[in-house]
Order: structure tokens, then C-alpha cells, then sequence
């Protein structure tokens, strides 16, 4: 869908912050530019005829210059080509610029730069398998095409053994060939199996000692299994959005039976169904040596410091390489006013770019591909930026932003724009969204804006965001949800004063085991208007919280167009919740600024916390949902929210130009401003990527147009919305 703008320069100002969103920086003049090439040499003076051979040595000589303060900043030019990256490029507060004469890295135009740091294995590194009594385990389509590499000869530290409990990855090598990730050998190949039947749910607490589960399978795969060189599942074993890996003790081949080494967090077996289980929860086997059956999958041999390895082509034309540096590949801690521009990233096992404090810090029209971690973290500083940049086939998220101050609302100012996020989470599903700002992995942000981006294909959620005063815009999410299961595309939980984000003018669509915009479990005081939710699970969600505005949104083709519930009342969001109501007295709610920005704040306390109070729910479109407006409690738990004026179409076109080429601009006769006046057009040609001076073309395949579901074809009854509505307390 996404739409087309040429924009190569313009200011947005957001929640009274005024940035440029692309300024294209003065050219520099020769005497303040370097030159490094992959075939340069470090004794070089660096310039386009002589030029150095790393970035470390463009980055020292760039500390000397920078002294003199020449006009107009100083570039670093980077040839075309690969270059090796064994340690961390480190930048600290002596490289920075000033916002007069700031520092530019960046390829040479037309250029393809390269920053490998995996460790690359070549043919002779990969020796034929011989082993009789290996081979006779694998399959026997497999035998004569593994090969066998020796990872303690080649220095390889990340090699295991793996823990008995893990979710967030093993914190071994990954494995990559000719640019795409290798599957670990895993049964089955793909999707999950089930369990049949719990039969001991193990100790309900995670931790040294702790009894693991037992229960039945249903395949007779597992028999084939030894277990002494590690087998490990991996599976959703008590919820939908909590994934761990676990080992496995036995196999008790005649009773069908699997038993756990270590104890899952609440022990095996759905929360949402009895003592056992509901007998579908699902899992897989995971770096198993007998399901090394098809090109591409590998084992890793702890114990003998070496991997097995079908490759998916013969290895003297493939590039392969392990990811073993654990460190980012760059990382600048207090920079400021410094460009990296055009470089592409790839092979490390931690994270791509770590940017720490610092001002006006950018990375525009870059590449973070194939690397165990997260692209780009920002943590602290301000006004620092991540635009046009690809980022896909990440092992955990892409865009982490944290920042401002919480006690005073001062704003970060950092911002995300025009960015495809896509087949992130790869180690860890759960989590590890392309797009994450104030929470989990990041800390506390406020006033930062994620605007133009395109995100789609991913395990769980698109965004996950908390904190204060942060834009959401202008972005389309798609394809998410796609391994998990009770999450949104845009999903924020358990904070009353989480308050003053906005969500406005996003395109929510084809997912339809998410909900669209999710405030869960008492989430406070954002705004969500004007989007569009298509094929979603539900469209906006409020989960017991309090003054969410919910407004000038069209919701299609949804089980539940609009959801709000009282779920407070049940799990007890009330005065005796310590860590909700510690949350609010923190901040000093009835004085400047938490009193002037958030009057509302200071009153939840003396009124009805465990009540969604302030909700309003109006002027909103619903076209082909069975449900308008859900309600999940007692008519009289919803006394103190507004549900004004919202219009049902019902089974009625839109009157959308043209929905099956996702043109979903609202014609001028649609039906809607006739039968809701208050309704404001959706600004839908501005939504998504945008063509500028960073990113010259859009991707060839964002214009797909999926063809649009008859209703009720996600969910199709009314007993699927009905099972859809329950939750049990307590997550």
C-alpha cells in the first residue's frame, strides 16, 4: 500500500518539538574529507588516492582534524567492498562534531560498503564427516552431504553448552550462508507439533533444581532421540507470548512420555484451560542430531566444539560465516552530531549500532541484516535519529529507543522515520519487536516520534512503546502475530501514568491474530485516532485503563471492531495495587508538570481506579465486524467512560477509491460523511515509506494488494468472538 512522497526536506513539529526531518548536510570541502578502501593501507595520508584501510584509523585522524574545527565538518568516505570487523568500532565524546561542523561515515555514492563482522568458514574448513557411528544417526538422505566443522581449531569462543532453560536465545553461534540464516535441526522442519496430554506440570516456579513437566507425545519421532549429547523444545507451554527452550531429561519410549530438565515459569499446560492442559500447546525439537535431514540444517556439538552442516550449496561457491563477536559492531557512547549514512552491517552475534547519550546522533540509509541481536538501540541523549535505514533478518528486534526524563517530562526528541522493519525476532520471538520505545530492553522515553515506517512479518508484536508524549504516525504494519498470540501490532501494559501517546494515522492490517492498537492491563491516557484497521483480531483494545480517547478510526472486517473491558474490578487495579498506585505517587501527580499536562492523573486516585474511567469511544467507522463496540464486564462497571456516536455500515462499502489496489482513500461521496458528519477524512496517501534524498526508490513489493476477505471469514461466528473474550486474570 505504502504511499509515494517527495519530501527531501521539511519540518514537523511534534508535542511542541520542532525538528528537521531530513536536511541534507552541506557537501564537504576535499580538505576536510578521508577516504578508507578494503584494499587501503592505515599508513596512507587517506585521501581518494591513497586512501586508509579501516574506519579505526579514519576515526583517529578524524580526532586530529576535528581540533582545527573546519568549516562545514569533515566525511569519511568509504570505498565499496567488505571489510572485516573483528572488535567493536568504538566512538566516544572525541568524535564528536558540533551541529555547525558535524561528522559524516558514509559510502561512496553508488557504492555497496560492507562491515562483516562474522567469522567467515571456507571450503577447506569443511571437512567430510566420517564418524560411523555419527552417520548412522542421521538420516539417510543426509549422510554424504554433512559436513564437519572444527570451531575450536578456528578460535570460535561461542560454542555452548546451552542452558537447561533459556527464551531469549543460547548465546551460541548462528550460522549463515550466502546471506540467509541456517535453520538448526529441528523436528518437525516446520510449524510446531502438540503435546497429547500433560501428566505433571513440574514445580510452578522457574530455577535451579526445579522440577521440570512431564507429558505425552504424540508422534514416534522422539524415540529416535538420544538424549545424552541434549535435545531441547522449544515451545509456548503455558501462553501464547512466552516461548522458552527447555531441555530434555528422558524418553520414556514405552509410556510415550517426555519429562522436562528444568521447570517452566507456572508450569506446562495452557493457563486457559484445566490441570492438563488443553492437549494443544505447541512445541518443536530443537539441534537435534537425527532430524539433520534436509539442506541448510546443522547441529552444534558442544562437547566437541564443532558443528555438522548440510550445506544448501557445494562450499567452495557459498559465503558462510558463524556469528561469534559478541559485542556490537558499533557502538558510540556520549557522540554527538555524527552521520553514518549508506553502510551495511551484517554477522555479529550482539547488536548492530549501540548509540549511548550524545546530541543529534544519525543513522540514515543503512543496512542491519543477519545479526543475532537488535539494529539500532538509543539509550539517553537527544534528538537522535534512525531514517531510511533497511533492517530484516534480525535475531532479536530492530529500532530501540529510550530517553528524556521521566520525574520532569523533558522530551528525548529522538526519532524514527522511514524505515522497513521486517522478519525480525529470529532467536528470540517474543519481545523483540521491530520497533520498541520506553520499555523492556530500553528504559523510560518521552517525545520521541516513530513516523513513516513499514513493518510486517513478524513473530509477535510491531511496536511495543510506554513512557510519555510519544507520536506514532503515519506507519503501516502488516503480517505480524504470525508465532504468537494475545498481542498487538501496537501493543503498551500496566502503567496509569503512561499517558500523552498518541496513535494517529497508521495503517493496521492483515493480522488477524493481533489486535490492532492494544492498551493492556490498565494502560492509561493515549490517543488513537484516525487509523485504519483491516482484517485485525480487534481494532483498538482497552484493557481496563483510564482517558484513552478512541476516535475517527475506520475498523473492517474484524471480529471485534472495538474493544474496552472492566477487567480492573477482577484483578484488583484499585487503591491496594502497590505497584500501580506507587507508579502514580512517584510522580508527584498533583504538582507541575504531572498536574498541568495530566490533571486527570491526580483524581484517578480519589475516584475509581478499578473502573476503565475517562474512556471515550466516538465517532468511529465499523464496516463487516461482528461486534461494534465490545464492552467485557457489568453495564454498571462503565458509567464513567463515554461511548458517543459511532456508525455501522454494517455489510455497506465505505466507498473507499479502490479497496482491492489498498487504495483506501475515502471517495468524496462515501457514506460516512452523510451518516457521521463529525468524521474527518484519514489522511491515507501520507501513510507509509516516502521517497527523499536517503531513500531514492521504495522496495518493489510493498504495492502488493491482498484481496480483501468476505465477512466473517477471520473470525466467523459469534462463538468465535464470545471464546475470543476470554482471559483469565493474571497474566
Amino acid at each position: 500500500m505504502t504511499r509515494l512522497i517527495v519530501a527531501i526536506a521539511m519540518t514537523i513539529a511534534i508535542a511542541g518539538l520542532s525538528r528537521p526531518v531530513m536536511a541534507a548536510a552541506p557537501l564537504p570541502t576535499p580538505a576536510n574529507e578521508y577516504y578508507v578502501a578494503p584494499d587501503g593501507k592505515d599508513v596512507n595520508p587517506g585521501t581518494k588516492t591513497a586512501p586508509f584501510a579501516t574506519l579505526e584509523r579514519a576515526r583517529d585522524a578524524v580526532r586530529d582534524l576535528r581540533k582545527a574545527a573546519p568549516a562545514g565538518g569533515i566525511t569519511v568516505w568509504l570505498r565499496g567492498g567488505t571489510y572485516a570487523i573483528k572488535q567493536t568500532l568504538e566512538f566516544t565524546d572525541a568524535d564528536s562534531g558540533t551541529a555547525a561542523a558535524p561528522i559524516r561515515y558514509r559510502a561512496c555514492p553508488g557504492e555497496t560498503v560492507r562491515l562483516m563482522a562474522g567469522r567467515v568458514i571456507t571450503a577447506a574448513d569443511c571437512k567430510p564427516l566420517t564418524d560411523p557411528a555419527i552417520l548412522k544417526r542421521l538420516d539417510p538422505a543426509a549422510r554424504g552431504n554433512v559436513v564437519r566443522v572444527d570451531l575450536a581449531t578456528l578460535g570460535v569462543q561461542h560454542t555452548g553448552p546451552w542452558a537447561d532453560l533459556f527464551h531469549n536465545g543460547a548465546g551460541t553461534v548462528g550460522l549463515f550462508a550466502d546471506g540467509k540464516r541456517m535453520p538448526i535441526a529441528r523436528w518437525p522442519n516446520e510449524g510446531y507439533t502438540t503435546m497429547g496430554k500433560v501428566i505433571d506440570k513440574g514445580d510452578l516456579t522457574a530455577g535451579p533444581g526445579k522440577r521440570g513437566g512431564t507429558f505425552v507425545y504424540r508422534d514416534d519421532r522422539p524415540s529416535r532421540w538420544q538424549v545424552d549429547d541434549g535435545v531441547w523444545l522449544d515451545g509456548f507451554w503455558r501462553v501464547p507470548w512466552a516461548p522458552e527452550t527447555v531441555r530434555v531429561q528422558s524418553i520414556d519410549t514405552a509410556k510415550r512420555e517426555i519429562k522436562l530438565a528444568a521447570a517452566v515459569n507456572a508450569g506446562i499446560g495452557s493457563k486457559y484451560t484445566g490441570a492438563e492442559g488443553s492437549g494443544k500447546e505447541p512445541w518443536y525439537a530443537v539441534n537435534v542430531l537425527e532430524e539433520l535431514d534436509q539442506p541448510g540444517e546443522w547441529v552444534l556439538r558442544s562437547k566437541e566444539k564443532a558443528i555438522y552442516f548440510w550445506p544448501p550449496a557445494p562450499v567452495a561457491k557459498a559465503e558462510i560465516f558463524l556469528t561469534d563477536m559478541a559485542t556490537p559492531v558499533i557502538r558510540a557512547k556520549g557522540t554527538s552530531y555524527v552521520t553514518l549514512r549508506g553502510l551495511t552491517l551484517e554477522g555479529g552475534m550482539g547488536h548492530g549500532i549501540e548509540i549511548a547519550g550524545g546530541t543529534g546522533f544519525l543513522v540514515a540509509a543503512c543496512t542491519v541484516r543477519n545479526i543475532d541481536g537488535t539494529a539500532i538501540l538509543v539509550r539517553g541523549g537527544k534528538d537522535c535519529g534512525v531514517v531510511a535505514c533497511d533492517l530484516y533478518d534480525l535475531g532479536r528486534g530492530g529500532i530501540y529507543l529510550a530517553g528524556g526524563d521521566r520525574k520532569t517530562l523533558t522530551p528525548a526528541g529522538h526519532y524514527t522515520l522511514n524505515n522497513h522493519i521486517y522478519h525480525v525476532g529470529q532467536i528470540q520471538k517474543t519481545y523483540a519487536p521491530p520497533i520498541e520505545v520506553g520499555c523492556y530492553a530500553t528504559g523510560y522515553a518521552a517525545g520521541c516520534r516513530v513516523a513513516h515506517n513499514l513493518i510486517h512479518d513478524c513473530p509477535h508484536a510491531g511496536v511495543l512503546y510506554g513512557g510519555n508524549d510519544n507520536v506514532f504516525e503515519y506507519n503501516e504494519i502488516h503480517d505480524i502475530a504470525l508465532d504468537s498470540g494475545d498481542v498487538g501490532a501496537f501493543y503498551t501494559w500496566n502503567d496509569w501514568t503512561s499517558r500523552g501517546n498518541i496513535v494517529r494515522y497508521n495503517f493496521f492490517h492483515h493480522s488477524p491474530k493481533a489486535n490492532g492498537v492494544y492498551c493492556d492491563d490498565g494502560d492509561s491516557g493515549d490517543t488513537i485516532v484516525g487509523n485504519i484497521f483491516w482484517q485485525m483480531q480487534c481494532g483498538p483494545f482497552i484493557g481496563g485503563g483510564h482517558d484513552n480517547i478512541v476516535r475517527n478510526n475506520i475498523i473492517l472486517d474484524c471480529p471485534k471492531a472495538i474493544h474496552v473491558d472492566s477487567r480492573g474490578v477482577e484483578r484488583n487495579y484499585n487503591l491496594q495495587n502497590k505497584k500501580m498506585v506507587e507508579a502514580v505517587t512517584s510522580v508527584n501527580p498533583s504538582q507541575p508538570p504531572w498536574s498541568t499536562k495530566y490533571p486527570e492523573l491526580a483524581k484517578l486516585l480519589e475516584s475509581h481506579p478499578e473502573l476503565p474511567t475517562g474512556n471515550v469511544v466516538e465517532t468511529n467507522v465499523v464496516a463487516r465486524c461482528v461486534k461494534m463496540v465490545n464492552l467485557g464486564g457489568k453495564p454498571e462497571n462503565f458509567k464513567f467512560m463515554t461511548v458517543g456516536q459511532n456508525l455501522d455500515l454494517g455489510q455497506a462499502d465505505p466507498g473507499f477509491i479502490a479497496m482491492d489496489k489498498m487504495d483506501l482513500r475515502l471517495r468524496p461521496d462515501s457514506p460516512i460523511f452523510a451518516k457521521l458528519p463529525g468524521f474527518k477524512p484519514i489522511p491515507f496517501e501520507k501513510i507509509g515509506l516516502y521517497v527523499d534524498e536517503y531513500r531514492p526508490t521504495l522496495p518493489a513489493d510493498i504495492r502488493k494488494s491482498p484481496a480483501p476477505m468476505k465477512p466473517g471469514e477471520v473470525f466467523n461466528s459469534e462463538t468465535d468472538l464470545n471464546q475470543s473474550n476470554k482471559k483469565p486474570a493474571g497474566r
